[in-house]
């Protein structure tokens, strides 16, 4: 099944391509949208043409008028196909396409009440189909004004026939209902067709959108340099985060994490050399963190990390301990091997705040007495006097 569903999409895209000229069945906009619907129905109606042509002689004993008449709405309806494709492709204009298309069918559909019976022709219902194509490729006004030009037809043939007018019968009378059935057939394989094309071009439509609000909304929370959460990422979620230690009655631990002297390398090797070193930190950071830990680019060369179900201050500042040594790794620019560092602050819920705020302030407290004193990270605790408590000294380079 899934093999015949890709040799569809493969010969759908095929179309596509051929009657637009477009590159591939990609993004869905509005435009798109509409031509797909325009091509895929056009191809279903004269596809549905082509069988009538076929099979109404099989079934009906035709008079030499009646398989004339059959084959010239044949060659009508598939000259109505290609010059709306060719106008598509070669002149990108879909309302005149829909136009051309609508003026051929309608008229071919009209002339063939004037020798199929009138209001008892089997194309006279068929003319539904005109105003129905016109809403779903067109504007809102182009399907009224067809709504009203098939309207008008359908009135001027029960008027005429009211008045006397008799139209001419090349059905014999022991086929029309047979005519009528495949007339009434085809209007409903036509309008089945339409409403699963409509049905198809929607969901496509409403997957692309999916997609473009999830792509948009990882724009919105997420860093395009390192791929980070951003601080509005880190700001929601570090709350939920806080919320749940709290209902668990669990530990957590905030990392602030500050580059040291990352200016320089900005201005010594340019800001490629200082974005691939951000890029490499990033990295080094996730790879060193659980999956579970919240990691974030705060802006510039600050990060932060969130750190739930842990059990002991001492867990922390191990997991802190590994991540400094993993980010002191030389990272390799245009030949040169550059060498860098960061500073740590650490704080603990709930032993350094129970609010967002506090433990904020101090772990970056912590971050900046490490970076005074050399450290490669320092823990805050309040529990202990509020004193700040160097776990290691930073490398020397």
């Amino acid at each position: 099944m899934s093999n015949i569903a890709g040799l569809l999409r493969t010969i759908r895209n095929w179309l596509f391509r051929v009657f637009t000229g477009s590159a591939g069945y990609g993004a869905l906009d509005d435009e798109q949208y509409r031509q797909r619907i325009l091509v895929m129905t056009s191809v279903f109606w004269l596809i549905q043409v082509v069988a009538l042509t076929l099979a109404t002689p099989l079934l009906i004993d035709l008079t030499p008028e009646g398989r004339v008449s059959a084959e010239v709405l044949f060659i009508t309806s598939a000259v109505g196909v290609t010059l709306s494709m060719l106008i598509l492709r070669y002149l990108h204009s879909r309302t005149m396409a829909l136009n051309v298309l609508l003026v051929i069918f309608c008229g071919a559909f009209t002339a063939s009440c004037f020798i199929f019976g009138g209001t008892a022709s089997p194309t006279y219902p068929l003319l539904l189909l005109v105003p129905v194509m016109a809403g779903l490729v067109g504007t809102i006004g182009i399907a009224i004004s067809w709504g009203a030009l098939v309207l008008a037809i359908w009135a001027a043939f029960m008027l005429a026939e009211r008045n006397g007018v008799v139209f001419g019968q090349i059905i014999k009378p022991e086929n029309h209902s047979m005519a009528m059935m495949l007339a009434y057939a085809a209007m409903a394989f036509a309008v089945v067709s339409v409403i699963i094309i409509y049905a198809e071009m929607n969901k496509a439509l409403r997957q692309s959108l999916q997609r473009s609000n999830i792509e948009l909304e990882h724009l919105s929370s997420h860093d395009q340099l390192t791929g980070l959460p951003n601080r509005r990422f880190y700001d929601q979620r570090m709350n939920v985060a806080l919320q749940r230690s709290a209902e668990r009655g669990g530990m957590l631990g905030l990392l602030f994490l500050d580059m040291n002297d990352f200016k320089k390398i900005n201005d010594t090797y340019g800001h490629g050399a200082g974005d691939k070193v951000l890029v490499a930190v990033a990295e080094r950071i996730r790879a060193t963190l659980r999956e579970t830990d919240l990691i974030a680019r705060l802006g510039g060369d600050e990060f932060a990390a969130v750190l739930e179900d842990v059990r002991s201050a001492e867990q922390v500042t191990r997991i802190a301990h590994k991540l400094s040594q993993a980010i002191e790794q030389p990272v390799s620019v245009r030949q040169l091997q550059l060498t860098f560092s960061a500073s740590i602050g650490v704080a603990l819920f709930p032993i350094d705040g129970r609010q967002k705020e506090e433990l904020e302030e101090q772990a970056d407290k912590a971050m900046y007495y490490a970076k005074q004193r050399g450290l490669a990270v320092a823990l805050s605790s309040l529990e202990s006097n509020k004193a700040l408590y160097p776990v290691r000294e930073r490398r020397r380079s």
